[in-house]
């Protein structure tokens, strides 16, 4: 019997990489999904592993079987803790360009955030050189992928250092965030370049809006349900506002797509998000 009998996530590793940016140690988290010997495998990397990374391979691999995917290494950044709700703190440290004040009203024991220039320098400097060094993957076949906080990062990454993926798939991202202020990144690439050589697709699911965010924490006990209305966010809106931003511009570089996805909410869609994403970006059957 082979090891990979005794897995319930076949042909995958674990590692752990010490980060001199964010001084932290992250879980690094890789599947092999359909590699040949005859060519290097794209590279997929994937936020929120710790929630992610499984659903990210076997969404893949079901893809692979007809071969609407090319071979792929997936690369889960994750943190040395269980599941994805262990994560909450240190993932708002690490996806979010700023302070929110705002956020941390509602949420008082969120005291780190602004990280997302550090953890930018992590996969940059750290974690890409580290995954190059260790598998042959097609660099100019790599791709990210972030949801809801990880979607606003990846809008971060695309917005300030387009350079450092060739796609970005981006699932709800969490463009309220300190007052809408990715808006003003968005307009301050634009003065600083005339192309943004990348390839991305937006999802968002159709009921992120501000009701159905409502009736997403209707189970809830009652002080998380008022946590829900205190801010209003139209996550739809603010996906299509940057979509329509960003077609305004009329990079000739960019290639760009976006879908809002029916009787979606925010804690169902992330699946969807990816496997629509990497429809788009590897030019699969639409």
């Amino acid at each position: 019997m082979s090891s990979n009998d005794r897995s319930p996530l076949a042909d995958t590793e674990v590692h752990y990489l010490r980060s001199e940016h964010v001084g932290d140690e992250f879980k690094i988290f890789v599947g092999h999904c359909g590699a040949h010997d005859s060519a290097p495998p794209a590279v997929l990397y994937v936020g929120d592993a710790n929630g992610m990374f499984a659903s990210a391979v076997d969404i893949v691999r079901f893809m692979q079987l007809s071969a609407q995917l090319p071979p792929m290494l997936v690369v889960g950044i994750g943190y040395r803790m269980g599941a994805i709700d262990e994560t909450v703190v240190v993932r708002a440290r690490d996806f979010t360009p700023t302070y929110d004040a705002g956020f941390a009203h509602v949420f008082p024991t969120h005291t780190m955030m602004g990280g997302a220039p550090k953890f930018l320098a992590f996969i940059r400097d750290e974690l890409t050189p580290w995954v190059q060094s260790r598998y042959r993957v097609d660099v100019d076949h790599s791709a990210f992928f972030g949801h809801s906080l990880g979607g606003l990062f990846a809008t971060y990454v695309l917005l300030t250092a387009p350079g450092t993926f060739r796609r970005y798939g981006i699932g709800s991202p969490s463009l309220w965030w300190d007052g809408d202020m990715m808006f003003d990144y968005e307009a301050r690439c634009a003065e600083a370049r005339d192309d943004l050589p990348a390839k991305v697709f937006f999802a968002v699911g159709a009921h992120e809006d501000h009701d159905g965010r409502q009736r997403e924490a209707s189970r809830l006990p009652a002080d998380e349900r008022a946590k829900a209305s205190l801010r209003y966010i139209d996550m739809v809106a603010d996906t299509e506002r940057m979509v329509a931003a960003l077609r305004g511009r009329n990079y000739p570089s960019l290639e760009l797509d976006s879908i809002v996805l029916p009787d979606e909410m925010h804690v169902t869609v992330q699946h969807s998000n990816l496997s629509r994403s990497l429809r788009y970006l590897f030019d699969a059957p639409r």
